[in-house]
């Protein structure tokens, strides 16, 4: 298979003989090899279709040395991909580099994975070892379903392309939004809508990419702007964009606050409502961090090197904002020292989050960007702002077709499950043959498992001392 079939979706020793043979005996471990010209060549190169183009290349005409090193250097460019991370697996397991390939199979399976190389004739020269087999079974039981979250309503009669909902818990009532039409609509518990706004009764509605409740002062606020998958879309609308203050009880705008025109596509990543009412949001595009405070817009920060920011979080006591970038995992800025770092913790893959929220010294993520789909919740040391455990809160379940973003309401966290995001095309429309289903509010319980330590749907099926291969 080559690598863009999976996204839809070292250097030769020589054996010296000589006098000193014995010198080399006495050396505890070989010299590290040099790389070679390829390799240095792929070390300077960021652009992935470039890499995934050689790598294919190679593949074709059989040249599984350059081959592996294209895809050592994708994983190392987005060392959460899924995609990536297995084809290296097997191009490990093509050469009959044994270690190699359990090593990357290990790692995909205590990833939480279920990329299952058992039927794939790729892996045939591994297979024949014990270890392969102990690592199917572990793969295997990522596979499983796993939490008791459950469909809290399904949306009946609905815009088109729902990405987005919150719950606003004084009604008892969702609130969903539309990137196709602009409407936002009141869901009641039977699924049933009424509407909320539009841009016929606020016109600075266009496609609502995020929105976020203030359940404290009574606001939705909702990330805006102009895209072509906006049915009434004109190109004069592309790079428009502005954060909306409406008033939960009577669904009228109270504030616009318009971000600067760029003329470069935007879209929202995400929305969070600080304890003090301040609000951050994320543009998905121009990789930028807003911040509305005292009736203000300003732009935070920038985070130029990003792929594409998503979920935002603030902590309750207002030090750290936590954020996404889609493909290269977690962030945290010290809003006291201005300093943006990454958060990551071995083994776990905290790649393909869209939805980020803060509970309780915990971050709840909504992760559409792993096989399987999960919801993840990533327990933080508040005074360090770094990571310490993460507990999957659900997986695998067929509901979960590819979810999205949601909120926190009391202990229960709410998001679309399957928006068909990947069913409908650049311009809005649904993409040929294919079948939209009503759009389905999942809730899954923020505390389940809460005394599990962090141990994950299972136990390791893999320990560090595997078999040798």
């Amino acid at each position: 298979m080559t690598i863009r079939s999976l996204l839809t979706g070292g250097a030769l020793i020589a054996a010296v003989f000589s006098a000193s043979l014995c010198h080399a005996q006495a050396l505890r471990r070989a010299p590290v090899p040099l790389p070679t010209d390829t390799e240095i060549e792929l070390s300077k190169i960021n652009d992935l279709n470039v890499i995934m183009q050689r790598a294919d290349e190679w593949r074709k005409t059989n040249d599984l040395r350059r081959y592996t090193y294209a895809l050592e250097r994708l994983v190392q460019l987005r060392p959460y991909s899924p995609n990536f991370i297995y084809a290296l697996a097997e191009a490990y397991a093509l050469r009959d580099e044994k270690t190699k390939a359990y090593d990357t199979l290990i790692k995909i399976q205590k990833q939480g994975l279920a990329l299952n190389p058992d039927k794939d004739p790729d892996f045939d020269k591994i297979r024949d070892k014990p270890v392969f087999k102990y690592i199917v079974d572990g793969i295997v039981v990522n596979e499983t379903a796993w939490g008791e979250g459950e469909v809290a309503a399904t949306i009946q009669g609905g815009p088109e392309l729902i990405e987005s909902v919150v719950h606003d818990k004084k009604r008892n009532r969702f609130l969903a939004a539309s990137v196709r039409t602009g409407e936002i609509v009141a869901v009641d518990g039977a699924g049933k809508t009424t509407a909320f706004a539009s841009p016929a009764t606020a016109s600075a509605l266009k496609s609502v990419f995020a929105l976020a409740v203030d359940e404290a002062r009574g606001y939705l606020w909702v990330g805006t702007a102009g895209a072509p998958q906006f049915k009434d879309y004109r190109p004069v609308d592309l790079g428009t964009g502005a954060l909306l203050k409406f008033d939960l009880a009577t669904a009228k705008l109270l504030e616009t606050h318009k971000l600067p025109f760029t003329g470069t596509p935007r879209a929202f990543g995400s929305i969070a409502v600080a304890n003090d009412g301040t609000v951050y949001a994320t543009d998905a595009i121009l990789n930028v961090v807003y911040q509305v405070k005292g009736g203000n817009l300003r732009t935070l920060f920038n985070v130029p090197e990003s792929t594409s920011l998503r979920g935002i979080a603030v902590s309750s006591d207002h030090k750290y904002l936590y954020f996404v970038d889609y493909e290269l995992g977690l962030r945290v800025a010290d809003l006291g020292k201005s300093e943006v770092r990454e958060l990551k913790l071995d083994p776990h893959n905290l790649g393909g989050i869209d939805g980020l929220y803060y509970f309780q010294d915990h971050l709840i993520a909504i992760q559409n960007g792993t096989v399987p789909t999960r919801v993840l919740r990533i327990a933080i040391d508040k005074t360090k702002g770094v990571l310490t455990t993460v507990q999957p809160l659900e997986a695998n379940q067929p509901e979960m077709a590819w979810p999205t973003f949601g909120a926190i309401s009391g202990d229960t966290l709410y998001f679309i499950a399957n928006s068909q995001r990947d069913m409908y095309g650049a311009n809005g429309l649904p993409l040929e043959g294919t079948f939209i289903e009503p759009r389905k509010i999942y809730r899954v319980n923020a505390r389940f498992a809460w005394n599990e330590g962090g141990r994950g749907t299972q136990a390791p099926m893999i320990k560090d001392d595997k078999p040798a291969g």
